[in-house]
């Protein structure tokens, strides 16, 4: 069991990997997706940071609105025995703001997701894929660990997200499922008109549907 476990933990970070090969083969060419060298590696490992950064960032933001005490981030850290790309933490926050700060990052990836789309169809550089693919994809994933792997982990945003809303695993899965699809279709699709987004004030998030007219 402790070997299944340390399998699944790895998950995420497979799946990003897999997944960006993917990608590099699909939005370019053959010859581009397997010329892959270390500027490539160098780019990719950029434009994860960059997401990560970006992220923890959109938690911090809201967290200096609702007038959290003492915010702050950490990066490649642990805690509790654990390991964390990326750790947004507070000594105290409202309570009725503890839903718009968990949501705080995956806003940020929206905005992020939006900046490398348009980064992307002007120039598809290596970063400007790989930027997609994390603000596109990660947060599923990170709903998959958090759901399935760590489910009582507090520090995990799906976590949070599901304890302050009461939805349940699955619903929450759906959401997060289907943010990921539409911004997977507007990749392929420059003629969409519609944009998934998160709004939060402080002490709501909603997740909306936009639509160009």
């Amino acid at each position: 069991m402790g070997s299944l476990e340390g399998i699944m933990r790895k998950s995420r970070y497979i799946t990003i990997v897999v997944g960006l090969l993917v990608c590099l083969f699909w939005m370019g060419n053959a010859q581009t997706a397997f010329g892959f060298g270390l500027r490539d590696i160098g780019a990719i490992s950029g434009a994860y940071i960059t997401h990560l950064g970006l992220h923890e960032l959109g938690h911090q933001v809201v967290a200096e609105e609702v007038g959290a005490e003492s915010p702050e981030m950490n990066f490649f850290t642990r805690r509790n025995g654990r390991f964390y790309p990326g750790l947004s933490t507070y000594k105290d926050i409202p309570e009725q703001s503890k839903l718009p700060y968990a949501v705080g990052g995956e806003r940020m990836a929206g905005f992020t997701f939006d900046y490398a789309l348009d980064s992307y169809r002007y120039q598809p550089t290596t970063f400007n894929k790989a930027l997609l693919f994390f603000s596109c994809a990660d947060f599923f994933i990170y709903t998959l660990l958090g759901n399935y792997v760590h489910p009582e982990n507090d520090l995990y945003d799906p976590n949070l997200i599901r304890e302050e809303t009461g939805l349940s695993k699955g619903a929450l899965l759906s959401i997060v499922a289907v943010k990921s699809l539409l911004n997977a279709y507007r990749i392929v699709n420059e003629d969409a008109r519609f944009f998934p987004m998160i709004a939060v004030d402080n002490k709501t998030a909603a997740f909306l549907i936009g639509f160009e007219f």
